[in-house]
């Protein structure tokens, strides 16, 4: 696949940042720079602070995450993301719908002209 910093990759990844932050929340809650680092430790681009909290914010207020405030430890508090059962839910739905797009995808250099 070419440089993940093209715009084709960075555009995915735009598009899919929902599922990619729910899809993390799942593995384990975390607050919003060190879910970003987790996707950067995935092999993912990136992602600026201006893109991931108002993701997060829509996630919490569509009630597919929820959020908690921890102590820091050398500073200022942290909120905590959580995946809520909504959020599993559409993480579930979403998991399967992205993967019959993506077969379709995959499949245009197997199919025929009709």
């Amino acid at each position: 696949m070419g440089d993940r910093s093209d715009r084709e990759f960075a555009a995915w990844q735009r598009v899919t940042l929902p599922l990619l932050l729910l899809g993390e929340m799942e593995i384990a809650p975390g607050h919003g720079y060190g879910l970003a680092e987790r996707l950067v430790q995935r092999g993912l681009n990136p992602v600026k602070g201006a893109a991931l909290y108002p993701v997060l914010n829509r996630l919490e207020d569509d009630g597919l995450a929820t959020s908690t405030w921890e102590p820091g430890e050398s500073g200022p508090g942290r909120k905590v993301y959580h995946l809520s059962p909504a959020g599993a839910e559409q993480l579930a739905e979403s998991r399967s719908r992205f993967t019959e797009f993506a077969a379709i995808v995959g499949g245009y250099g197997q199919l025929t002209a009709p």
